[in-house]
């Protein structure tokens, strides 16, 4: 089996701080950043709606558990980012780099919980729309 991408160790060698916040502030969007990358400050707009500081990465206390999968994404997103792509097209991107983490029982536990699935998986399963997920949203969290 070939090794696991190493996220937190990646993120750390560049100099950024993953910060842990209150869920119900950022339940929103869950994970976000301002960093510096490749001389380019790469940040999606929603950090304009908060104190967040250059280099750090602010995720849901909620994705503790999942931080490894987490981060991955947010470094895969931050790289097609400084490459030019646009905020959904690096979401996206980054989505599919998460197929190095199939097979892996924690990133699939991920992928199915319904207080943390986002938009994309949820309505890619069949039968399940935008404005199922939607309603679902407004309800989180589910205990």
């Amino acid at each position: 089996m070939n090794e696991r991408p190493r996220p937190r160790e990646e993120i750390e060698s560049l100099g950024y701080d993953v910060i842990y916040r209150d869920h119900e502030e950022v339940a929103e969007h869950m994970a976000f950043y301002k960093v510096e990358y490749d001389g380019k400050v790469i940040a999606p707009p929603i950090v304009e709606k908060y104190d967040i500081s250059l280099n750090e990465i602010w995720l849901s206390e909620k994705f503790k558990p999942y931080e490894r999968y987490v981060l991955y994404h947010e470094l895969q997103e931050i790289k097609y980012r400084a490459r030019g792509y646009g905020v959904k097209e690096a979401h996206l991107k980054a989505e599919e780099d998460e197929r190095v983490w199939e097979g892996d029982p924690r990133w699939e536990e991920l992928r199915r919980e319904i207080n943390l699935v986002g938009r994309e998986i949820f309505t890619g399963i069949p039968g399940l729309g935008a404005e199922l997920f939607d309603r679902l949203m407004k309800n989180r969290p589910y205990l």
